[in-house]
C-alpha cells in the first residue's frame, strides 16, 4: 500500500468513528508512514495553522501510534513537538484535547522506554508547556513503580524538580509542584514530606490540584499507583483505546438525553395533583418537621477519595474533576 493510501485510510471515516483500517495499514506499511508523520510534527512546531483537519487527524493518531510501538527512535521529535503552550484553546489542545492529561503520561512512559534522563530534561526545560510536563513526572514515576528506575534515581529526580522549581518559580510552577507532591503521597515517599511542607506559605501550589488541608495531612497510608490502578498503560493500543472513548462518549450523551427527558416530563407533572396527593407539596413546603425527616444529613454523603474515579461519571480521578 502507498503512502497516499494509508494517510486516505486514517481520515476517511465519520467524526464520531475510530479509523481502524487505517490505524492497521499505518501499523502495516511503518517504515514508510513515519516520515511522512515526522514531516507533520515538523510542520506543527513550525506553524501549527498550516495543517489542514485531515492533517490533524493523521497527526493524533500516527503520535498514539508511536505509543503504542513503543518507537523509542521518535522521543526527541516528540518533545519537541510537546514543549509548547498546552492550555485550553491551543493549537496542541486543538488537535490532542483530553488525551494531553489522560494519556499522555502512557505516552511518555511507552516512547521513553526507561529514558529518564531525557523526561527529567524535558520537565525543566524553558518552554511553555504545563500539563504536558505533568504528564512526564507522572510517566517516571510510573518508571520507579515497575522497576525500571532505582529509588535513589527518582529520588534525584525529584529533589532536582524541587529546587529548580522553587529557585526559579514560573507560571507553571504551582501546578507541578502540586504534581510532584501528589504522587510523593501517592508512593508513600515520605522522606519529601517536610520539603514540601516547608514551602506551604510560599503560595507555590495548585490548590485546585492540591489543596494545602490535603499537603499538610500527608495521608499517604493508601498507595494509589499510577499502571496499578490503569491510569498509565504499560500495554497500549491506540484503536481498543479510542472505541472505549467513543463508547463511554456515546454512553454519557444518552445518559444526559434521558436526564433531560425526565426533567421535562417532571416539568409536565401537574402542580395542584401534587398539592392535593396527601398534602405532600404543602407538607414538603410548610411543615418543618418533615422537611428535617426528609433531609440527608450533610456527614452521611459518601466520602470520595482524591485519587477514586469521579462520582460524576467522567472516568477521571475525583482531584482531576469535581473536587474543587
Amino acid at each position: 500500500m502507498n503512502i497516499e493510501k494509508i494517510l486516505f485510510s486514517i481520515v476517511d471515516v465519520n467524526d464520531n468513528e475510530v479509523p481502524v483500517a487505517g490505524v492497521a495499514a499505518a501499523k502495516e506499511n511503518w517504515a514508510i508512514f513515519y516520515p511522512e508523520l515526522e514531516n507533520l510534527i515538523d510542520q506543527f512546531i513550525a506553524d501549527p495553522s498550516e495543517l489542514t483537519d485531515e492533517q490533524q487527524s493523521i497527526l493524533f493518531y500516527g503520535v498514539f501510534l508511536i505509543a503504542e510501538l513503543k518507537y523509542t527512535p521518535a522521543l526527541s521529535k516528540c518533545l519537541q513537538l510537546f514543549s509548547q503552550s498546552d492550555g485550553y484553546y491551543s493549537p496542541l489542545e486543538e488537535v490532542f484535547g483530553d488525551t494531553i492529561t489522560e494519556l499522555l503520561p502512557t505516552f511518555f512512559y511507552n516512547v521513553a522506554s526507561g529514558q529518564t534522563q531525557a523526561l527529567s530534561d524535558y520537565i525543566l526545560a524553558n518552554h511553555e508547556a504545563m500539563y504536558c510536563k505533568g504528564a512526564a513526572i507522572e510517566a517516571i514515576f510510573a518508571q520507579f513503580e515497575m522497576g525500571e528506575i532505582e529509588l535513589a534515581v527518582l529520588e534525584k529526580h525529584i529533589s532536582c524538580w524541587f529546587d529548580t522549581f522553587v529557585t526559579h518559580p514560573t507560571a507553571n510552577t504551582p501546578f507541578l509542584l502540586s504534581v510532584i507532591a501528589s504522587y510523593c503521597i501517592d508512593y508513600q515517599l515520605d522522606q519529601f514530606q517536610a520539603a514540601f511542607i516547608s514551602i506551604e506559605h510560599k503560595e507555590l501550589f495548585d490548590e485546585e490540584y492540591l489543596s494545602l488541608a490535603e499537603l499538610t495531612s500527608w495521608d499517604s497510608s493508601t498507595p494509589l499507583k499510577l499502571v496499578e490502578q490503569g491510569q498509565i498503560q504499560a500495554e497500549f493500543n491506540v484503536v481498543e483505546t479510542f472505541q472505549s472513548w467513543l463508547t463511554a462518549h456515546v454512553n454519557d450523551e444518552k445518559n444526559m438525553t434521558q436526564r433531560q427527558e425526565r426533567h421535562e416530563h417532571a416539568d409536565d407533572i401537574d402542580i395542584a395533583e401534587l398539592i392535593n396527593a396527601n398534602g405532600l407539596l404543602s407538607n414538603l413546603l410548610y411543615d418543618e418537621n418533615t422537611i428535617i425527616e426528609n433531609s440527608i444529613p450533610v456527614n452521611e454523603l459518601p466520602k470520595i477519595g482524591r485519587n477514586e474515579p469521579c462520582i460524576c461519571g467522567s472516568g477521571k480521578k475525583y482531584k482531576k474533576c469535581c473536587l474543587h
